[in-house]
């Protein structure tokens, strides 16, 4: 009866030390699949840390180097841009704080294209029943909107809150472009 106990003992054994194995292989397989993307991951984080510090040190060393303007919020009624000059590749930030639930409209952003006509360059809604109206957008060339030449955005700009009573906020755009922009206009 030992002799018949030892005949089912050992194979179960043997299959069971084959099961472990196997499932150990694959787990350090998985495992091993897993890990690059994190080292490759950290490897672009460190390579666009390092061309953020180049660019820093760059700009430390120009001539003019790049020095964000403190924001100076121009407002009229509940809304508000950060600034009243932008230079190229700058965001204009917009908020909308305190609205009345009945008051809907538009934010229209005028582009110049004279000193005394304006083009649509880019419109927000807002709406007093929604949440907290909070945007920003960055004036660019635009092959889509025709828009092929620095100088057709550079000078003074003009927000229109349709639907409301509230008075137009004027802004310019500058011909000075953000350090590392340079490719892009």
């Amino acid at each position: 009866m030992n002799f018949m106990n030892a005949k089912i003992v050992i194979p179960i054994s043997v299959i069971i030390t084959i099961v472990i194995v196997v499932f150990s292989l694959t787990q350090i397989e998985t495992i091993e699949k897993e890990t690059p993307p994190q080292f490759e991951e950290s490897s672009k984080i460190d390579s666009m840390l390092q061309q953020i510090k180049e660019e820093k040190i760059k700009n430390d060393n120009s001539k003019k180097p790049y020095m964000p303007k403190e924001r100076k919020w121009i407002t009229s009624g509940p809304f508000q841009i950060d600034r009243s000059e932008y230079l190229l590749g700058e965001k204009i930030f917009v908020n909308i704080d305190q609205l009345n639930i009945d008051e809907k409209g538009k934010v229209i952003f005028l582009r110049p294209i004279n000193s005394t006509n304006y083009l649509t360059y880019h419109t927000m809604t807002f709406d007093g029943s929604g949440q907290r109206n909070n945007y920003y957008f960055t004036p660019d060339l635009s092959e889509l909107r025709g828009i092929c030449s620095v100088d057709e955005i550079i000078g003074n700009w003009k927000v229109v809150f349709q639907g409301t009573e509230y008075s137009d906020l004027n802004f310019k755009v500058v011909a000075e472009i953000i350090p590392g922009f340079e490719d892009r206009y």
